[in-house]
């Protein structure tokens, strides 16, 4: 059914979203987008009838329906004032975002016994998960912060925040906090100024974010 408001459907946690609800608060405030929030049981009906099967996807005023969290999220961003108008900062801003989706992305798990999921897990975080995190505090402390381009929140902070927040909670399987608190502590800190962002505070006022997860 098509919405004269943009539909995010995604599961009830934070996840890969969170960056993306953020940014569509930022930019329709709490009443001028809708937060679909479908329950695990039911994805496998669902799953089929969305353009790659995979959650979240964005259904447009216009009945068009988007998918990819990292072009939904600069999407949202732009029309939120979470990201550049200068194309270096831009291009900051894009490479931290897929980063951090990458980072994501190519997590093991799948298919994988509990044990074996345990240490690949463990693996990935002393392997590609740590160079990635490497990249994203280099990036963080090219600036004199708090945020990625200075003193303005973007979607790449936001986006940054989805992977750290997640170790840090202890929502990413098998990956110790202490990966991001003892071992990437610029990176830490960088949570805890997006976390007191003002726009992060009035999302979190705003909604009831409670999850399986973490704050969705």
């Amino acid at each position: 059914m098509t919405t004269s408001l943009p539909k995010l459907t995604y599961f009830p946690a934070a996840g890969r979203t969170w960056g993306l609800r953020i940014a569509l608060h930022s930019a329709y405030g709490k009443d001028g987008w809708i937060d679909e929030r479908i329950q695990f049981k039911d994805w496998a009906a669902m799953k089929p009838t969305t353009p790659l099967g995979s959650l979240p996807i964005l259904e447009l005023p216009s009945g068009k329906v988007m998918t990819q969290c990292d072009a939904l999220t600069r999407w949202a961003g732009k029309q939120g004032g979470l990201y550049p108008e200068d194309a270096a900062e831009a291009l900051v801003v894009d490479e931290t975002t897929a980063t951090s989706f990458e980072a994501l992305n190519q997590t093991p798990g799948r298919g994988l016994s509990l044990e074996e999921k345990k240490t690949a897990r463990e693996e990935y975080a002393q392997g590609f998960l740590s160079t990635a995190l490497k990249l994203l505090e280099k990036r963080v402390t090219e600036t004199s912060g708090p945020f990625l381009t200075g003193d303005k929140l973007t979607i790449g902070d936001l986006s940054i925040v989805m992977l750290t927040d997640m170790i840090i909670s202890g929502d990413f399987d098998f990956v110790s906090p202490s990966l991001v608190i003892d071992g990437f502590s610029e990176l830490a800190a960088h949570r805890e100024a997006v976390l007191n962002h003002d726009l992060v505070k009035d999302y979190y006022s705003t909604y009831d974010t409670k999850s399986v997860y973490h704050k969705g």
